[in-house]
């Protein structure tokens, strides 16, 4: 036994297959625990964990497992719930103003569901349904444009400082060897 089963990463499928390709080793018996070992790159500890696995519950202990993690605490029902909420506007659910921020959301998801997270996780959830974070407007509701062009070119200029006159060379140059 030469070659080494060392890659970098190993994905759940690849330690699987040296799973069983150690069960293919052993039912050759012609190799000691320390030879596997060294062989599928795994302690020796791993080696002995395989075989009691084996002798305990069978060839399909060695079976790669699905994990499908936690189940998320809003159902596919909520979130569609959720999205129509959200699209109905902020004022409608008693904010002030017509924006949502995280925070209110997690307010309407607690009110709503009874389910309280942390922003950060409402952040997420507004991403997976679609939604975008969105810059407001740097400028006031009530500000009228024609009224503030003609503020640029009327007073605007009047109250701009004034450029410096021009000095004469000799004035530079006096300064400069100071």
């Amino acid at each position: 036994m030469t070659d080494r089963w060392l890659p970098s990463h190993l994905t759940r499928e690849q330690l699987e297959e040296r799973r069983l390709r150690f069960l293919q080793l052993l039912e050759t018996q012609t190799h000691s625990t320390q030879e596997l070992s060294e062989f599928l790159g795994v302690s020796v500890s791993t080696i002995r964990d395989w075989k009691y696995r084996l002798r305990h519950r069978g060839p399909d202990a060695l079976q790669a497992t699905i994990t499908t993690g936690r189940p998320p605490a809003l159902s596919t029902e909520q979130r569609e719930v959720l999205t129509g909420l959200l699209i109905q506007g902020a004022q409608v659910h008693g904010f002030p103003d017509a924006s949502w921020t995280t925070l209110r959301v997690r307010e309407v998801i607690g009110r709503q569901f009874n389910l309280w997270h942390h922003r950060d996780h409402v952040r997420r959830i507004l991403h997976q349904l679609g939604f975008s974070r969105q810059k407001p407007d740097k400028r006031a509701l009530e500000q009228n444009p024609e009224a503030v062009a003609t503020w640029m070119q009327t007073t605007l200029p009047e109250i701009k400082k004034k450029e410096p006159q021009a000095r004469p060379w000799w004035f530079w140059m006096r300064w400069a060897s100071a």
